[in-house]
């Protein structure tokens, strides 16, 4: 029945000017954990998924999947495909189940101290709530809620699209 990919490994598309009219500049693909960088926070790609304009991608039977992870000394932003992604975030050990982590530590060694964030990473739960609150959320107060609201943005750009 072919092979299985787990959700947290299958490889998400954002099509070609999903965000805005040119951004990214072509189809971009990420992990699903890999966030990009909305509205000042930090939005991990599998909380956008739309099904249209930004959708998982299951790769043929027989595939195999490489990520490759630029990582500095600190967490930050680039540009991957005109769009602000994050760089690989060091946290505690998540970096042992790479593939080239036998090199990495004959490079690096086994001493690296965990980065701080770039930016407030929004997703679900406990962590979302959390990083509303690093946003100055008060609970007594209307709440600005950037997740919803880039993905109000990213649902009218696919309806822009389809027409």
């Amino acid at each position: 029945s072919g092979t299985r990919w787990h959700k947290d490994v299958v490889p998400i598309r954002v099509s070609r000017h999903a965000l805005d009219g040119r951004t990214p500049h072509s189809d971009l693909y990420l992990s699903p954990g890999h966030a990009l960088f909305l509205d000042g926070v930090l939005i991990r790609v599998k909380e956008l998924v739309n099904g249209t304009t930004i959708a998982p991608v299951i790769p043929d039977d027989g595939m195999s999947i490489e990520y490759y992870a630029i990582m500095l000394d600190t967490h930050e932003v680039i540009l991957a495909e005109g769009a602000a992604a994050e760089t690989f975030h060091l946290k505690d050990s998540n970096h042992e189940n790479f593939a080239n982590f036998a090199e990495y530590k004959r490079l690096y060694g086994e001493e690296r101290t965990a980065m701080t964030s770039y930016a407030p990473v929004l997703g679900g739960g406990w962590m979302h709530f959390k990083a509303l609150l690093l946003l100055g959320v008060s609970p007594l107060v209307p709440m600005r809620d950037p997740l919803g609201d880039a993905c109000e943005k990213i649902n009218a750009r696919a309806k822009e699209l389809s027409l």
